[in-house]
């Protein structure tokens, strides 16, 4: 019966019958029977088929593991073992297999079995590690040790040859397989101490991996190198004390080696390997062995100016170090060599720094205060956060919505930046600060207002990840209240010293509004997506933030400031923003005064309110939703001053008010996008009203140049308003901008031609469907250009050329112009307008307009996808080089009018002083911004060749002709253009030859009728910077360092650690001649993007010194903690010692 049911086991369909046979045979092999060898092979064939069903569990597995000595029973070498063999390597490359708790001993069990199947389910686990996750692999590594450890015989031949297989894959494959073959043999790394394990590790890694670390391929180097952290040291049992203390100092040497590898990626790897390899022998390496290696890191790996990955693997090296407490003594006199990397040009480098800072704070022995000055940590974070606020404007401007993320060897991590250093700096520093009582913490916090302001508001503004949300809110709340006791004082004249604005109150104010807009946004809440967060505090603190915080007591403050100008009036805003993070229900009085303020402020007449003041109270207003309509007043009375600039009338008492309210809103950014998402149609319509009127006032004054008022005044071009039109150009050009490149949608670009508003709308339509949203962001696509355009031919056209041509004509028979200037014959009646100075004051806005307007025109394409990249690509380069073009043809024909009105307002008005240097210096900084924008460099040429054909004996000033081409020359450097057009100014020298002009024919540029001062200011720029140098002047030596030029000393100064001197003066050295010569190795790709892991000490807790407690001692007193003088020990003598051959 027991036969019948075996053979019919598994073909039966009832799962419930299967099951129950399985049992009663499991029973039936598990007991003492005769007979029972029978029916192993169906009992395992059905435990295996179990295991592999995709609903296998962990029960599952341990009833085969329970039978595994059943396996051992069976004839390996009978041909109708196949079938098995095939099912258990299926086991073997089931994933929820090998994770289960007894898959390795398993699998283990079946690299055993026999011999001749070993080889098999190692070929079965190699198809599978490349492609499984962690979790499966580590499983395969823990059975393939486990395997190793119970074989015997054939079974242990076989298996050492698998993990010498393994070993191979680990040392030349590419970084992928090293790194699966390497967590393969991770079990068997970490016993290696064992001496069998010992043994079999020399036998098999002997013969690759030294022959490996010297190779040609900086890949096998690489991961050979990698491996000498796992398994050193790598020393034979049967040696003798001489030959391992021989073996020993050969494996230190080549592991010295690693630290010089000509390759970066290996030089990393060799820093880590010597890192972990301190840390873990510390009390067995000889002390002058780690001696050398500690001096060769701080010395070369700390200072590899071309690998910033290199020098922020020494910083995480040494945090590992710092893990065995022995290493305290000596890391206390080796950790202050690397402060200047506090101040290293690369992100990376100073955010590993940091976390090594972080290890530091946590080991008993060693003092932060000791390795870098406490003074040189805030003027960091003051750096760190400056950078951080404007790489979010960057992001801002470029519609960033995520941060950008870069691949490492590691996988994705995210990029180093300097708000992630300020946010470490933060989380090093700030419990020093909050560690105490709050009359400490109010304390300190004055002490930094008055030395270090910008410190401490930075520490504060990244302390909401490190410092509980109640100590922030009671901080706040004290701060508040002595702030506000200081303001009134000030403002009712009772606080002594002068009567100025109170630096260190305005300071205040903004450290609260910091400290509560942090723990607002943390409490979990409803609210609208995009809207801010806005005065819901957790519900713990939310009693205690409103019981300290009464509009009692300072209500009367802002209502002095809207009554007095004096000191109340300028603190109005401090408060108003410490105040924007407060729920406006639980201060119903100061939110109905912000809104009477703004609403006045929007229909006034005059210009009362400053544009600071507008500023903080509509990002108040917009923080607690009370923006609303205020703004309409202010949109209804510009377009009310378009219609009577339009009909040449005076302009309205209020538009000064309307203008200063539009420009306070686009100022701040929280108040524009909240606007723009109400009011870009309304917006869009003034933009649309102000241009058509500037246009038909300039056409009526052109009439009435022709015929001039019977009144017998000068006749006026723009108008009884004109003194308004250069800032509401100001304005609708800005405007313009920001509706086009905020609301419009991004478009791919379909051919060379810039983007045109309709070709814009289809693409974008198309692309992201088409919505009603889409169909109303596509509206504003193109505005900016078509308004730079309007604008550009109402200034240039052809009545106004003809005008221009008449009032030279004028000029010249006057004798006020110089002949031959004028291109007309003097017309009779025409006269000189008597608004030239706004006339020039309209055209350098619509300039600076043009030159932003170029900078931004890349935004506008939106990026490729998929298979289309190529293709998309070169479209957007062709559109990017039209589109620049178009800028550049407009610049220069206003570039051109506005020259030759300039020409004339001296010629007609000469009482007002000269105006063509003015014109020319204003004339240089717009070519100098077209070379920092996509305008092509031709363009740029062009538009610099006309601007040296205009400079004389008196034009420009010295100073303004040096300072343009000295900018020019930096930007443009390496442009063939450039070059060529400085050669044919001041000649290519040959060998020897101090200089030969080339054949004028050959060039485009008339250089004979070039003033002699261009050539010389040429000629004495060339000298200073290299390419330029080596091109024209190539027999002149390279200059001593005292006596280059500026482009020499910023290349002496663009080493690793730039700010070192600023951030505390550590280093004095003078640069060295072989540092000069990979200055420019380092790559910005290289040196960005990549970060460290934090570490930490296993030492004993830390002393309870604070950071801060060193800043309150006098001037000229010894640093608590300081170094001692001395350092026990023969590793730090040793290391003492090489320090001062270096020095």
């Amino acid at each position: 019966v027991l036969g019948l049911c075996q053979e019919m086991l598994l073909s039966i369909p009832d799962g419930i019958t299967q099951a129950l046979i399985a049992r009663a045979l499991e029973r039936v092999v598990l007991g003492q029977f005769e007979g029972r060898e029978d029916f192993y092979g169906g009992v395992l064939m059905f435990l295996i088929g179990t295991c592999l069903t995709a609903k296998t569990t962990g029960t599952d597995v341990s009833r085969l593991y329970r039978v595994r000595h059943l396996f051992a029973e069976l004839d390996w070498d009978h041909e109708s073992i196949e079938s098995m063999k095939m099912q258990i390597m299926r086991c073997v490359a089931s994933p929820n297999f090998v994770r289960s708790n007894h898959g390795p001993e398993l699998m283990a069990l079946f690299y055993t079995v026999h011999p001749g199947f070993t080889a098999e389910v190692h070929g079965t686990v190699k198809n599978q590690v490349m492609y499984c996750r962690p979790t499966a692999v580590k499983g395969y590594a823990v059975a393939l040790y486990k395997a190793w450890k119970v074989s015997e015989a054939g079974t242990r031949i076989q298996l050492e040859e698998c993990i010498q297989d393994w070993v191979v894959l680990a040392i030349r494959t590419v970084r992928k397989s090293a790194d699966r073959a390497r967590q393969m043999l991770e079990e068997v790394h970490r016993y290696h101490h064992e001496d069998q394990l010992s043994d079999l590790l020399c036998k098999l890694y002997g013969p690759v991996l030294w022959r490996s670390l010297k190779v040609a391929n900086w890949q096998v180097r690489e991961n050979a190198a990698r491996l000498l952290q796992y398994i050193f040291p790598l020393i034979p049992s049967e040696f003798g004390v001489a030959e391992k203390e021989q073996e020993l100092a050969r494996q230190l040497r080549i592991l010295r080696e690693t630290l010089e590898d000509p390759a970066e990626s290996v030089r990393r790897v060799g820093v880590s390997a010597v890192c972990v390899i301190l840390k873990n022998y510390w009390d067995m390496m000889p002390p002058s062995e780690t001696a050398e290696l500690l001096t060769s890191l701080y010395t070369r790996c700390a200072r590899d100016r071309r690998a910033p990955m290199v020098r922020a693997a020494v910083c995480e090296g040494f945090g590992w170090i710092l893990q065995n407490a022995l290493s305290h003594p000596t890391m206390a006199a080796v950790l202050p060599n690397l402060g200047e990397l506090l101040n290293d040009r690369s992100p990376l480098v100073r955010a590993a720094f940091v976390n090594l800072l972080d290890a530091v704070s946590q080991c008993r022995g060693v003092s932060v205060s000791n390795v870098v000055k406490t003074d040189d940590l805030f003027l960091r974070l003051s750096c760190e956060h400056t950078e951080g606020q404007a790489e979010r404007l960057q992001r801002g401007l470029q519609n960033s919505k995520k941060p950008a993320t870069v691949a490492t060897a590691a996988g994705p991590e995210a990029k180093a930046t300097p708000d992630l250093v300020a946010k470490r700096l933060a989380k090093l520093m700030a419990p020093s600060l909050f560690n105490t009582d709050i009359v400490q913490q109010v304390s300190r916090c004055l002490y930094f207002m008055k030395s270090n302001p910008l410190a401490l508001l930075a520490m504060l503004t990244h302390t909401q990840d490190v410092i509980p949300a109640a100590d922030r809110v009671k901080l706040a709340a004290a701060l508040f209240r002595y702030g506000l006791r200081e303001a009134s004082g000030h403002v009712s004249g009772t606080a002594p010293g002068p009567q100025q604005r109170p630096k260190m109150v305005a300071t205040m104010l903004r450290i609260v509004g910091v400290l509560l807009e942090g723990a607002a946004s943390e409490a979990p809440k409803k609210r609208k997506k995009g809207a801010a967060p806005v005065g819901h505090f957790p519900k713990e603190l939310e009693t205690f933030v409103y019981e300290h915080i009464k509009e009692e007591d300072f209500l009367h403050l802002l209502k002095a400031s809207h009554e007095d100008s004096g000191m109340a009036a300028r603190l109005r805003e401090d408060l108003l923003f410490a105040l924007s993070s407060l729920d406006p229900e639980r201060l119903p009085r100061t939110a109905e005064l912000v809104q009477h303020e703004l609403t006045m402020a929007c229909r006034s007449n005059d210009t009362a309110y400053t544009l600071v003041q507008l500023s903080a109270l509509m990002r108040t207003a917009v923080r607690w939703n009370l923006l609303g309509a205020s703004m309409e007043a202010a949109w209804e009375r510009l377009q009310a001053a378009a219609a009577r600039l339009g009909r040449r009338q005076a302009a309205p008492e209020d538009v000064q008010g309307a203008l200063m309210v539009a420009e306070a809103a686009f100022r701040d950014p929280d108040v524009r996008v909240t606007m723009l998402k109400t009011e870009a149609g309304i917006v869009k319509e003034t933009i649309e009203a102000l241009t058509k009127a500037f246009g038909a006032a300039l056409k009526k004054g052109l009439v009435e140049l022709q015929a001039p008022p019977k009144s017998g005044g000068a006749p006026a071009l723009l108008g009884p308003g004109a003194e308004a039109w250069p800032r509401i150009l100001g304005f609708v050009v800005r405007a313009a901008l920001h509706l086009e490149h905020r609301m419009a949608p991004p478009t791919a670009p379909s051919g060379a031609a810039p983007i045109r508003d309709a070709e814009e709308g289809e693409e974008g339509t198309k692309k992201k469907g088409a919505g009603a949203a889409q169909a109303s962001q596509s509206v504003f696509a193109g505005l900016a250009e078509a308004t730079l355009e309007s604008l550009a031919e109402a200034l240039t056209g052809g009545s106004v050329a003809e005008a221009l041509e008449a009032l030279e004509a004028m000029a010249e028979s006057m004798g006020s112009l110089g002949k031959g200037l004028a291109k007309k014959k003097a017309k009779a009646g025409i006269a000189a307008p008597a608004d030239l100075e706004v006339v020039l004051r309209a055209h350098e806005r619509l300039l600076e307009a043009l030159s932003g307007a170029s900078h931004l025109a890349v935004l506008r394409l939106a990026p490729a996808k998929g298979g289309e990249g190529e293709q998309e690509g070169g479209a957007a380069v062709a559109a990017v080089e039209g589109a620049s073009r178009g800028f550049a043809s407009r610049l220069k024909a206003l570039e051109a009018s506005y020259w030759r009105w300039t020409a004339l307002a001296d010629a007609v008005q000469p009482e007002a002083g000269p105006r063509l240097p003015k014109a020319w210096a204003f004339s240089g900084r717009i070519v100098h911004q077209m070379s920092n924008s996509d305008i092509m460099t031709p363009d740029v040429i062009a538009a610099l060749k006309l601007l040296l054909a205009r400079t004389n004996d008196n034009l420009p000033a010295q100073e303004d002709l040096k300072k343009v081409l000295q900018q020019l020359f930096a930007r443009l450097e390496y442009e063939p253009q450039l070059v060529d057009l400085v050669a044919s100014v001041v000649g290519r020298g040959e060998d020897g030859a101090e200089g030969s002009l080339p054949d004028p024919a050959t060039y485009d540029f008339d250089v004979a009728s070039l003033n002699e001062r261009v050539k010389l200011v040429m000629e004495e720029l060339v000298l200073t910077f290299r390419n330029l140098r080596n091109k024209l002047r190539p027999q002149v030596p390279e200059p001593a360092l005292e006596a280059a030029g500026p482009r020499d000393l910023r290349r002496v100064l663009a080493s690793p650690t730039p700010q070192q001197k600023m951030a505390g003066g550590r280093s004095s050295r003078a640069p060295r001649a072989e540092d000069l010569e990979d200055i420019d190795g380092e790559s910005v790709a290289e040196s960005e993007g990549h970060r460290s892991y934090s570490v930490r000490s296993r030492s004993p807790p830390p002393r309870s010194d604070s950071l801060f407690e060193t800043c309150f001692q006098q001037r000229g007193s010894s640093v608590a903690g300081s170094v001692p003088g001395s350092v026990t020990g023969s590793v730090a003598g040793s290391i003492g010692g090489r320090s001062q051959d270096l020095d």
